[in-house]
């Protein structure tokens, strides 16, 4: 409950809650209404009024009566807060003092076993300030990959930019994934075949599997720390997502393309087959194939492979 924040237990919450809705109760009645045990119910009221939530009528004995949620309560919260500055705080100091350590040796780089792995990747997520930096390919932790840390963080105002393997948006529910995401704020490209899989954390941190075709929980990561290291792979996912092709945004497909014939474009040049084309878009591959010739023909374009350089030509495609 959500009280249980301020400090109280299950059983206060529940007797406050009860008597604040009515403002005032007997005894008997706030009892009876909460059906616990009488040892439990009389440790919570105590407990709540000398936390001054509850507090007694000198001149009508046994009534409770509720101190105003959005006085005292508030109060209570702005101590909670108080309290996790100093804790902080503190954490702070005890870090510092933990790096100060004559034994201490700062790790490069952590190895981390499988079952750590979606443990620290949410911490170093949640952590995040400023941006992070993904190169997403399956397999992945969970059968859907939600990432439900990602969408917090963007609404907090946490940069995301993707670069997706073309493995990501074949895989089952890839496309619906992907789009998600990026309508919740994330910047997303594609490419055809990254060669690594990783998460950058605010120029901090870097997390990478082990073994890159293997689940992460089955094969363990490696955690980087500020390092040469670390400035290798920024400077490799700045390279990726330069030559990346953007994903297109929906709602937003080029002034002179349809949100179809821009999706269809992507694909078409990240290197997905007309089979897998057809799947991801729901369409028969004889409707693939005549897209495909009149973007050509739009285009000025012969061959498929001609249609690249034209569509950049034309600024129907951008690396920015």
């Amino acid at each position: 409950m959500a009280l249980e924040a301020l400090g109280l237990d299950t059983a206060q919450t529940i007797v406050y809650r009860t008597v604040a809705q009515r403002r005032s109760m007997s005894t008997s009645e706030a009892m009876t209404a909460v059906s616990l045990p009488e040892p439990a119910f009389a440790d919570a009221v105590t407990g709540l009024m000398t936390m001054g939530l509850l507090h007694t009528d000198p001149a009508r004995p046994g009534l409770l009566v509720a101190s105003p949620p959005d006085l005292t309560g508030i109060t209570m919260l702005l101590q909670r807060y108080r309290e996790l500055h100093d804790a902080r705080v503190t954490l702070n100091e005890l870090a510092a003092s933990y790096r100060d350590a004559p034994n201490y040796v700062d790790p490069l780089v952590e190895v981390l076993p499988g079952l750590e792995v979606s443990r620290r990747l949410s911490e170093i997520q949640s952590q995040a300030t400023e941006e992070i930096l993904i190169i997403d390919a399956p397999p992945y932790l969970t059968v859907d990959d939600s990432n439900p840390v990602q969408i917090t963080q963007m609404q907090a105002g946490v940069t995301y930019r993707t670069i997706y393997d073309q493995l990501a948006l074949a895989a089952p529910g890839g496309l619906e994934r992907i789009t998600k995401f990026m309508d919740a704020g994330e910047r997303a490209k594609v490419m055809d075949h990254t060669p690594a899989k990783m998460m950058i954390v605010d120029r901090r941190w870097a997390m990478l599997p082990q073994q890159r075709h293997i689940v992460l929980s089955e094969c363990g990561s490696l955690l980087v720390h500020r390092s040469p290291l670390l400035d290798s792979l920024l400077a490799l996912f700045e390279v990726l997502w330069m030559s990346a092709l953007p994903m297109p945004e929906s709602g937003t497909p080029h002034p002179t393309l349809s949100p179809e014939d821009n999706q269809l474009l992507v694909l078409l040049l990240t290197g997905f087959t007309d089979d897998s084309i057809c799947r991801q878009l729901g369409i028969a591959k004889r409707t693939v194939a005549r897209r495909v010739k009149l973007l050509m023909t739009r285009a000025g374009a012969e061959t498929r492979m001609q249609l690249g350089f034209h569509a950049a030509r034309l600024g129907w495609i951008t690396t920015l």
